[in-house]
């Protein structure tokens, strides 16, 4: 069980006017960061292929794609 306070995870909306932005970017970046996807939102972790040849050259899906895609949820 986590011990992030729940708290942390209400991220106010951006405000029209950004007189807030600097609130809103300290709370999106610390999530992100929490959640481990800071390098997805950064574009410096990217998408793996989704398939590789196993020993027999059949395609199996990777472990790093599962990975992946087990942060869409």
């Amino acid at each position: 069980m986590s011990s992030k306070p729940d708290y942390i995870y209400n991220i106010p909306h951006l405000d029209n006017t950004g007189l807030n932005y600097h609130d809103w970017k300290y709370r999106v970046s610390t999530v992100l960061h929490l959640r481990g996807l800071i390098g997805i939102a950064e574009g410096t972790e990217q998408c793996l292929p989704q398939t590789a040849l196993d020993p027999k050259d059949q395609p199996v899906t990777t472990a790093a794609y599962e990975k992946w895609q087990a942060y869409n949820y």
